[in-house]
């Protein structure tokens, strides 16, 4: 099975080389640049300085010599609007364990910037924050906000891709964070009590067993309802399977791309992840969405009690956390949450604008506007109830990217 696998994947590679410079499929032109012959190029010597230096010590939670490292990436944009404050949210969290306990999770973070504009914007931002900055000159990506399935969009996948496996390959367990996260507390010891090896978001607020492998049999052979998922934050284990997983990710969608330039890094994980997950012996875990909350889960927020999952109910969507007035949430419930990622929130402006509503709340402790939907409501002129003033129409604009 897995020689033919294998010939299908370098039958499909070549033809694609072969078809991109004809087509006009400007996709698969931008992407080349992250492919040598043989493969996946292999990181510079600029990365792995910077994800050495990085690295956290996570031996007391493996209990294993192990170390982690954070990446993200970001344009133009993004270093404008959105990592600021996701950068001002990793300085205020600290590792709460092991020999690096108390350093500050920005000071743990490898931002991997494109062009030399990016890079020098990212340079500047170390003046109040710890994080390191790379350039990867291979990739080519527009410096404004990205829509969805956009050339840019779908190119940026397989940058993400390549990053997560250079570190892996650099023999670092991979926390893999988009841009538009804001941090609340520590969320390492999640990942190395749970006894997964893999992790990614949930795209909805569904009752489910976060503890259960969806890599089991029961779910592989759609026995079992597997719910959708969102990769804008992701856990991986620094294991030979784990590895071989994540390149056979990046290797599925370069032998689809000539044909399908619209070809999604999220689609291909939920497809392919499980699969291998099952070949490998992986578990393959989502994060509990309760602790690792959306922009698209509904109201305030993702919340069940974990007696509510039950046979019957699993996949069931759940109403979510009620707000404290009008749209208004309340940060007096966020106390338990990890962190909040901000998709199903309109263009890059609006993510930041979101987010900004939520760190202000964190500070000051006061109800505010965290999800989208609701500002739009705002905006064509439902209201608040309680007649609170409304969003203005440049913050809360319709997305054309729902459910990025």
């Amino acid at each position: 099975m897995f020689i033919r696998l294998a010939t299908a994947l370098v039958l499909s590679v070549l033809v694609a080389q072969g078809v991109e410079s004809k087509s006009g499929n400007h996709v698969a032109m931008m992407i080349q640049s992250h492919f040598l012959q043989h493969g996946v190029r292999l990181p510079t010597r600029a990365f792995r300085e910077a994800v050495k230096n990085a690295a956290i010590n996570v031996s007391h939670l493996s209990h294993r010599p192990s170390s982690l490292i954070i990446l993200a990436m970001a344009n133009e944009e993004a270093l404008k609007r959105t990592v600021p404050i996701f950068l001002d949210s990793l300085c205020r969290v600290k590792v709460s364990g092991g020999t690096d306990a108390g350093k500050t999770f920005d000071g743990r973070l490898v931002l991997v910037a494109w062009s030399r504009e990016a890079f020098s914007m990212c340079r500047e931002l170390q003046a109040n924050y710890s994080h390191h900055c790379v350039r990867d000159a291979e990739h080519a990506a527009g410096k404004k906000s990205l829509g969805f399935h956009t050339d840019g969009f779908n190119a940026l996948g397989f940058a993400k891709i390549k990053y997560i496996l250079n570190g892996l390959s650099a023999g670092h367990d991979v926390m893999f964070l988009d841009a538009d996260i804001i941090m609340m507390r520590d969320p390492l010891p999640y990942f190395y009590d749970r006894g997964g090896d893999m992790y990614a978001m949930m795209e909805k607020c569904l009752l489910f067993n976060e503890t259960a492998s969806i890599a089991a049999y029961e779910f592989v052979r759609h026995e079992k309802f597997t719910p959708p998922l969102n990769i804008g934050a992701l856990f991986f284990k620094a294991t030979a399977g784990v590895t071989r997983c994540v390149y056979n990710w990046i290797w599925d969608m370069y032998g689809q791309v000539a044909f399908r330039p619209q070809v999604w890094d999220q689609d291909i994980y939920g497809v392919l992840m499980p699969k291998c997950s099952y070949r490998f012996s992986i578990r393959l875990q989502v994060l509990d969405p309760r602790l690792f909350q959306s922009a698209c889960y509904p109201r305030c927020g993702c919340t069940y009690h974990d007696a509510n999952v039950t046979a019957a109910s699993l996949g069931k969507s759940v109403a979510g956390v009620p707000p404290v007035t009008g749209h208004l949430c309340d940060p007096g419930l966020w106390g338990s949450w990890l962190l909040r990622h901000f998709p199903c929130s309109g263009t890059t402006d609006q993510k930041a604008w979101h987010m900004r509503q939520f760190a202000d709340g964190l500070v000051r402790g006061e109800p505010v506007h965290i999800t989208k939907h609701w500002a739009n409501e705002k905006k064509v002129g439902n209201g608040d109830k309680d007649g609170r003033k409304k969003v203005a129409e440049d913050d809360a604009g319709v997305s054309t990217a729902e459910g990025v």
